[in-house]
C-alpha cells in the first residue's frame, strides 16, 4: 500500500472509532448498549465465568459463554456449578 493510501485508512478507522465511541456515551447510546449482551452479562451475576486467550503477545478475557457464541461452536453440554462447590473441589 501507498503511503497516501495508509494515511487515508487511518484517518477514516480513527474517526470511525471516535464518532462510535462518542455515540456511545450518549443517554440514548447508554440504554443501547444496555439492551446487547454487555447488559446481560451486568445483569446476571454468574459473569465469573471467564476464559483466558493467549495469541503470541496478546491475550483476551471472554466470558465463556461469549466465546462460544463467538467461535460458533455450542456445546452440546453446558454445566454450572457453584461458587462453594468449585472451591470443594479446588482443596
Amino acid at each position: 500500500m501507498n503511503k497516501k493510501a495508509t494515511i487515508t485508512t487511518h484517518t477514516i478507522l480513527n474517526t470511525i472509532m471516535y464518532l462510535l465511541n462518542a455515540s456511545f456515551q450518549t443517554e440514548l447510546g447508554k440504554k443501547l448498549t444496555n439492551r446487547g449482551i454487555r447488559g446481560i452479562i451486568d445483569k446476571d451475576m454468574s459473569n465469573i465465568y471467564k476464559l483466558i486467550v493467549l495469541s503470541e503477545n496478546y491475550f483476551v478475557i471472554f466470558n465463556v459463554e461469549e466465546y462460544i457464541l463467538i467461535v460458533r461452536a455450542p456445546c452440546k453440554i453446558f454445566l454450572r456449578i457453584g461458587l462453594d462447590e468449585a472451591k470443594k473441589d479446588l482443596d
